[in-house]
Parts: C-alpha cells; sequence; structure tokens
C-alpha cells in the first residue's frame, strides 16, 4: 500500500529541491531578462511602419592621432610620417571639397606607403649592420619601427573610414535620412 506520509515527505524534498534551483538560477535569469536588447527606435519604428526611413550614422571611426613620437624620425632613421588629411564633414561640404578630401586620401596612402619603406630600408640596414658586427640587432629597435609601421596602416585605415563617411554624408543631402 502507498504511504501517504511518505509520499508527502518525498513531495516535500522534490518541492524544496526545486524552491533551492529556482533561488539560485533566479539572479541568473533575471540578469538575462534585464539584459536583454531593446530594439533600437528605427526598429521599433519599422515594425509599426514600413514606410518609415531608416537612417544610419555611418561607422564610428576612432580619429585620435597617434603620439607625435609614432611619427617622429627614431634612432635617426630620417623617416617621418606624412600628417593625416583634416576629416571632412560631409553633411556640410561641397562636391569639390569632397573630390579635394578623396585626393589627400590617396596622397596620404602613397606618402604612408613611403614611410613604411623608409623604416623597412632602415631596419634592413641596421640588420646587415649588426650581422657584420656578429651582434644581435636591437630588439628595442624592431619593436618600436614596428609599431611605427602598424601605426601607420592604422591611420591609412582610419582615413579611409573617415573619407568613406564623408562621402556617404555628402551622398545623404536632399533624403529623408538628414
Amino acid at each position: 500500500m502507498f504511504n501517504h506520509r511518505m509520499g508527502r515527505e518525498t513531495l516535500k524534498k522534490i518541492g524544496l529541491g526545486a524552491a533551492f534551483v529556482l533561488v539560485v538560477a533566479s539572479p541568473e535569469i533575471l540578469h538575462v531578462a534585464m539584459a536583454a536588447p531593446r530594439p533600437a527606435p528605427a526598429a521599433r519604428a519599422a515594425s509599426t511602419n514600413t514606410f518609415v526611413p531608416t537612417c544610419s550614422a555611418g561607422e564610428v571611426v576612432d580619429s585620435r592621432p597617434d603620439p607625435a613620437w609614432v611619427g617622429a624620425s627614431f634612432a635617426h632613421d630620417n623617416c617621418w610620417a606624412p600628417a593625416m588629411p583634416a576629416p571632412i564633414d560631409g553633411a556640410a561640404a561641397s562636391r569639390d571639397q569632397i573630390v579635394a578630401g578623396m585626393a589627400a586620401a590617396k596622397r596620404f596612402d602613397i606618402l604612408a606607403d613611403a614611410y613604411q619603406k623608409c623604416i623597412g630600408n632602415f631596419v634592413v640596414a641596421r640588420k646587415a649592420v649588426a650581422d657584420k658586427a656578429g651582434k644581435p640587432i636591437d630588439v628595442a629597435l624592431v619593436t618600436i619601427e614596428d609599431h611605427r609601421i602598424a601605426a601607420s596602416e592604422n591611420n591609412k585605415k582610419k582615413l579611409s573610414a573617415l573619407t568613406r563617411n564623408a562621402i556617404e554624408a555628402f551622398n545623404k543631402l536632399g533624403s529623408e535620412c538628414n
């Protein structure tokens, strides 16, 4: 026969176990529920009215300049980083200013490539001198020069993104996205 008293005790233990699991898991469940992303205003508007324009602000670009030492000559290598052109406000720029900005970006890329080649040639020459003397090349020199090349390459990417954003903003003039 089934013992009701023993059945109740078992159910109590199961219920207490389930409550314990719920209490332990509740902060995680609450955290997930609170952290759930909310749809963007444009997405909420789009869900209610399919003809509402959806405008994007463009790509966010880190346009902070590098420290001055990154572009300066290091260890008498006589390699100087080119100055990045000033960013263009595409929403306020004329067509001529956009075209000039595109040309400035191309010039910068050419100058940055020459700067990187200058650094590379300097490191190769220093390595040859070190090899000839039977000594290892200075690791700090190579590390710093590598960083300068990486920073220059990053500046080319930054300028390309800034130019692309300016062109996109210029092209949006007259649209509903202003």
